[in-house]
């Protein structure tokens, strides 16, 4: 009880700030670092959210996100204190407040919110060019780092690939003569294993190929506009970060940036929404790609470092390394095997895609679709 008033006592202090008359104060969230307030005030319902972050990486987000919603992107509006300052840090956690939006759910399986969702994205890389953070701010960039980031993804492939093995060679065991219903069955194979070892030579091929087309030139040449352009992605585009308004698309608040090429962003969602239909389907993706080419345009060799991008096994490196490191406890032999086959199946639906570059790429330059 203690706790709760005390906690309540510093979010009270916290929003003392602010030029807004706080009417009351209701926890939303609670996880991973992470919780939130609704705010009832005077002046609006707020939104107060707390992340354990050190308060120079908050002040390069928080200031990133008033550099878009002062460029006209739809995006909840962030507030300062009457002291001017766009975050507040406490101890080893960071504060922001930005007004709550109301609005429909964005979903996946909604043709025209996925097409919407790019033409935003396509806003998005748009309005972040020319951003320039806080001397104090804590900056992160991914820029000219992919050669890196591939051979590390690469290395632990090559370390799965043992681990899978080893894992089926020691479940993989004669049956024994009689068989004891109530004993545990060591010698049953493990089916996560046996898939991986079917699959992780194709996607460890591909891997390797992405690495090597990174050096054709088309991506440092990317990566030195977008040095000079000084733009940002949001790392992770999720529908979750969306909200559909009276007036159309928004964003919720901005989760994270990083310095890195617009392509991360789309291989990011494109990854995700293709997933959620466990098929690649490369009709529609021209689609997408298209209505975000309208509003933020890619040259010929920008979308050839996004093919790369997309070429390179993410996905199954992703599933992969949260099964032989255990890291969702919670999920069920079953449904990491499940989540496995249907990464396995985008992958390998994508070959068409990824081989016939002129033809879509055609097809997304295309007028009038």
């Amino acid at each position: 009880m203690d706790t709760e008033v005390n906690q309540h006592e510093l979010q009270m202090d916290i929003m003392n700030l602010y030029p807004f008359e706080v009417e009351s104060i209701t926890l939303l969230t609670n996880k991973s670092g992470r919780t939130t307030w609704k705010i009832e005030t005077a002046q609006g319902v707020k939104i107060l959210k707390r992340v354990v972050m050190k308060p120079a990486r908050m002040l390069l987000i928080a200031e990133a996100h008033e550099h878009l919603q002062e460029k006209g992107l739809p995006i909840a509006r962030i507030h300062r204190t009457r002291a001017g300052a766009i975050c507040v840090g406490a101890g080893k956690s960071a504060y922001v407040l930005y007004d709550l939006q109301q609005g429909k759910e964005v979903l996946y399986y909604d043709k025209a919110q996925m097409l919407n969702i790019m033409e935003f994205i396509g806003a998005f890389h748009h309005t972040s060019q020319g951003y320039m953070p806080d001397e104090m701010s804590k900056k992160r960039s991914r820029l000219g780092k992919w050669h890196k980031l591939f051979r590390w993804k690469l290395q632990e492939l090559e370390g799965n690939k043992m681990l899978a093995l080893k894992s089926d060679q020691e479940n993989n065991l004669p049956a024994p003569a009689v068989i004891d219903p109530d004993a545990e069955q060591t010698w049953l194979q493990d089916p996560f294993s046996k898939m991986v070892i079917e699959t992780i030579d194709e996607m460890i091929l591909r891997g390797k190929q992405a690495l090597q087309e990174l050096d054709a030139g088309q991506y440092d040449q990317w990566t030195l506009e977008c040095i000079e352009s000084r733009m940002f992605c949001q790392q992770d585009f999720t529908l979750a970060r969306f909200i559909e308004t009276e007036e159309g698309l928004s964003m919720k608040e901005l989760h994270s940036i990083t310095s890195d090429l617009p392509s991360r962003d789309l291989r990011v969602i494109l990854n995700k929404m293709m997933k959620k239909m466990s098929v690649w389907d490369s009709d529609l993706v021209v689609e997408l790609l298209r209505t975000y080419d309208k509003i933020h345009p890619l040259t010929k060799d920008q979308y050839k470092v996004l093919w790369t991008d997309l070429k390179f096994p993410h996905l199954y490196c992703s599933i992969v390394h949260k099964y032989f490191l255990g890291q969702k406890t919670s999920w069920s032999d079953e449904k990491y095997i499940w989540a496995l086959q249907n990464i396995v199946s985008v992958e390998q639906s994508k070959q068409e895609f990824l081989s016939n570059f002129e033809e879509f790429y055609s097809k997304i330059k295309a007028q009038g679709g």
